[in-house]
């Protein structure tokens, strides 16, 4: 077994073809078909299913030997940046997770402020649900990623905290309100997120979940969509305060009562085996919460 054998492998899965696979790691398609048969071979098992057109899925053994090989691939880029790192070069590649819930404001600022000083680095952006970034950052598929707190299965650092908000149309009959109760949740229909980010901001405001269900009238992809379907009466909808847009044009944004707010943090799969790139892009993001927020938490 060797390097370029795991990395057919892994990328193969994530990809599904050949030649998306050749271009990505330099290496010819027959040169990629070779290493995955040679590696199956060693195994002695099948890894991937495949047809004419490519990679169709992981087998059940691929499914369980994956992690481990995302691990050593991770750990075979850590031991190259450390050792860049010793030379005085900070490069790599630094693959980073974040949510569909979170603000894209905040994921592009940290971007753009890591990139300034670290531009030999690439990053490599993942977004998923919640479920998913947490999941990629425990099988070492991204490095880093933003993720609402408490986490499970991983170290995590508090960033910054966002407040959820209620938003409604300008002439909904809870506009003139100052907060938003349960009972008056009780009463609407919602317009939210087509993920698992609807049900986890729908129960931050204590509505059962069966009501949560009842209520969700519409589903959209993007907030853009859903926040054009409130300010047309459609429904209500929930939002962090940092996916709002700076101008509130024909809708409006409540805090609920009692507030909630939530909690955003890196999530990193172990802090002591993360690669120099990874601690970097902790300490900057870290450094910019400082700037922003004032004090709001320690630089590490």
């Amino acid at each position: 077994m060797n390097f370029s054998q795991f990395q057919a492998f892994v990328a193969l899965a994530e990809m599904g073809s050949f030649t998306e696979v050749a271009n990505a790691i330099n290496l010819t398609q027959s040169a990629v078909s070779h290493a995955l048969t040679a590696l199956e071979s060693e195994l002695g098992v099948t890894l991937l299913e495949r047809n004419r057109k490519g990679v169709v899925a992981l087998t059940n053994v691929g499914q369980v030997i994956i992690p481990h090989v995302r691990a050593l691939l991770a750990q075979v880029e850590a031991i190259e940046q450390e050792a860049k790192a010793a030379q005085g070069r900070t490069m790599g590649k630094l693959r980073l997770g974040n949510t569909f819930c979170l603000s894209p404001g905040l994921l592009a600022s940290v971007m753009t402020c890591f990139q300034q000083q670290y531009p030999d680095v690439e990053l490599v952006l993942f977004e998923g649900t919640m479920n998913e970034v947490e999941e990629w950052i425990a099988s070492s598929i991204i490095d880093v990623g933003f993720v609402p707190l408490p986490a499970t299965g991983i170290d995590s650092t508090l960033i910054t905290t966002d407040e959820l908000q209620v938003v409604l149309a300008a002439g909904h009959h809870l506009h003139a309100q100052r907060a938003i109760t349960l009972d008056d949740l009780n009463q609407e229909n919602f317009i939210m997120p087509k993920n698992e980010c609807s049900f986890r901001l729908m129960g931050m405001t204590g509505m059962e979940p069966s009501r949560i269900k009842a209520s969700m009238r519409y589903q959209a992809s993007d907030s853009a969509t859903i926040l054009a379907m409130v300010r047309e009466g459609l429904g209500i909808t929930l939002l962090p305060r940092m996916m709002l847009p700076a101008k509130l044009d024909g809708i409006v944004a409540l805090p609920l009562d009692p507030p909630q707010h939530i909690e955003i943090g890196l999530g990193i799969k172990a802090r002591a085996m993360a690669s120099p790139v990874a601690k970097l892009f902790v300490q900057t993001t870290l450094a910019w919460a400082h700037r922003q927020a004032g004090l709001l938490v320690p630089v590490a």
